[in-house]
């Protein structure tokens, strides 16, 4: 009981210090969760070194095309997607409501989720790093921005005396919505949902039909049948996962290839071959110059290889969900809209199908 009360009479911040000492390196995404707070309850719970940003994010990220190289990271509680590169013509439509940017960087914002921005400076032995950090209205983390040893200073810094606003006033974040619960499988039309899944003529008409059928993508992928969708052995005494043999072919063959990672808030996107593939325990890890992945693969518990159709023939993707029913990672053959797959992928699926199918 004494240990209890003492620990209640800490401050938030000296039982994160306390935290640290117990365990060196911990994320904040895990202290945040291990002390029961969001991120950036806890972001705020620093005595200085995070300074307000006016909450137009849309023209803020409009503002980074000038700023040169960057790293830019997005997260969910399985992985973990960072790109360095240059932002090329960021872009905000429906009516502020969403961003987009194509490119090296390759992300798609969903800007009516974001709530809260910062700018973090942290000390990294020597050096200071800098980082612009996004929020949603319950303080959970969508995206950061990192300036980088080839990011051009003088933009960042005009970026930041345009941007920073210490008026903000302290943020009272929203308690976190309660999850909504998946759909009742035998509520679902199975007969339509797979006349409507064969009519596709556009994967980002996907998210409409499932709507329409009034169903989640999981749910769906579950029920829609060997025709589109194989699903695949979590993991084999070979094998850690599914992710581990398609990026250990794919590094083999050089087939590119296309990793998708989002938050309610970001999806952010990296096109190209990977090369420095590393196991450390639950992760496994893409380390290469300009793209890094990190995925806890043994919170991802179901993989399917699912095939819809386009006007442009089939659209193969490898997708990872964890135990809540969530999409964390999805990978795709490189491909652009008007162009075919690449038999390369397809052939690198078969592959995989034919080690992991259940």
């Amino acid at each position: 009981m004494e240990a209890l009360a003492a620990q209640s009479d800490m401050s938030l911040a000296q039982r994160w210090q306390q935290l640290l000492e117990e365990q060196p390196g911990l994320r904040i995404r895990n202290a945040a969760e291990a002390l029961g707070v969001s991120e950036l309850e806890l972001l705020l719970s620093r005595d200085d070194g995070v300074y307000p940003l006016k909450p137009a994010f849309g023209a803020l990220m409009s503002a980074m095309d000038d700023v040169g190289d960057v790293m830019i990271l997005t997260r969910n509680d399985q992985v973990v997607h960072e790109v360095t590169a240059r932002f090329r013509k960021f872009t905000v439509a429906a009516k502020g409501a969403m961003g987009l940017a194509v490119g090296d960087i390759d992300i798609r914002v969903f800007l009516n989720q974001w709530a809260h921005g910062y700018l973090v400076t942290e000390n990294a032995g020597k050096t200071t790093r800098e980082s612009l950090q996004f929020f949603n209205d319950h303080g959970g983390a969508l995206h950061k921005i990192y300036k980088t040893a080839t990011t051009n200073t003088d933009a960042w810094d005009l970026l930041l005396a345009n941007y920073l606003d210490n008026d903000q006033p302290f943020p009272e974040l929203l308690a976190a919505p309660v999850r909504e619960p998946r759909a009742d499988a035998d509520a679902v039309d199975v007969v339509a949902l797979r006349k409507d899944w064969s009519e596709l003529k556009d994967v980002h008409h996907f998210h409409a039909m499932l709507k329409r059928n009034k169903v989640d993508r999981l749910t769906a992928v579950e029920l829609i049948g060997a025709k589109w969708v194989a699903r695949l052995k979590s993991s084999t005494p070979e094998i850690h996962s599914p992710l581990d043999q398609i990026l250990n072919q794919v590094r083999t063959s050089r087939c590119p290839i296309m990793v998708f990672v989002g938050n309610p808030g970001i999806v952010q996107i990296f096109t190209g071959t990977v090369d420095n593939l590393k196991r450390t325990g639950p992760w496994m890890n893409v380390l290469d110059k300009r793209f890094s992945l990190h995925a806890n693969t043994y919170g991802i518990r179901d993989w399917y290889v699912v095939r819809r159709p386009s006007a442009d023939g089939m659209v193969t993707s490898v997708e990872g969900y964890n135990a809540q029913g969530d999409l964390v990672i999805t990978l795709f053959g490189k491909r652009k809209p008007g162009q075919p797959e690449s038999t390369d992928w397809q052939r690198e699926v078969d592959t995989l199908e034919n080690a992991l199918c259940e």
